[in-house]
């Protein structure tokens, strides 16, 4: 059977508070805001993966964290996702820099080397902060501008996601610390 797969870094609670504090910009929306608790940086969407696939990503992410040492993360702004067409999540953005670049290429060169299908897409890394029903975002547009939220980076984390109607259920794979 094959399971929904992402790689996730989790995130400090002190920017967890900050970005759940602007959920009273959309008070007079209809949306569903992410748990303190399931709150992470989304880096790697993997599509549905099979057990072997899911044996790769182990592999990689093992070999992916022996290389890197912790690092931290800034954030940019809060935006819709995934597009402004189709807005269906406010999401926080993440800036890209060059740890960010190292992880996902060390990722995709070891996903590589396991033999992983690994599809080219333009994913960006982001944190889902909230979920819309129907086309509640339609026509919103945010122009929130984080400065000076960082957090620090001490790992990455295998997730699988479910979905089922009206909700959205996580479980912990395995999680890999970077080396200090």
């Amino acid at each position: 059977m094959k399971k929904r797969i992402f790689i996730v870094i989790d995130i400090a609670d002190e920017a967890k508070r900050e970005l759940l504090s602007y959920e009273k910009r959309w008070r007079n929306l209809s949306i569903k805001w992410t748990n303190f608790y399931k709150m992470r940086v989304t880096f790697e969407f993997l599509g549905q993966v099979d057990r072997k696939g899911l044996e790769s990503i182990t592999i990689a992410c093992q070999n992916a964290v022996s290389i890197l040492k912790p690092f931290h993360i800034r954030l940019d702004k809060i935006m819709l996702g995934p597009d402004l067409v189709q807005a269906k999540m406010i999401w926080g953005m993440i800036h890209i820099d060059s740890n960010i670049l190292q992880l996902q290429e060390i990722i995709h060169e070891e996903l590589v080397k396991q033999d992983f299908n690994l599809e080219e897409t333009s994913f960006k890394p982001h944190i889902v902060l909230a979920r819309a029903r129907g086309n509640q975002l339609k026509g919103k547009k945010t122009n929130v501008i984080l400065k000076n939220l960082r957090f620090k980076a001490s790992g990455i984390e295998i997730m699988e996601s479910q979905l089922r109607p009206n909700i959205e259920k996580y479980k912990l794979i395995e999680s890999f610390e970077f080396k200090e």
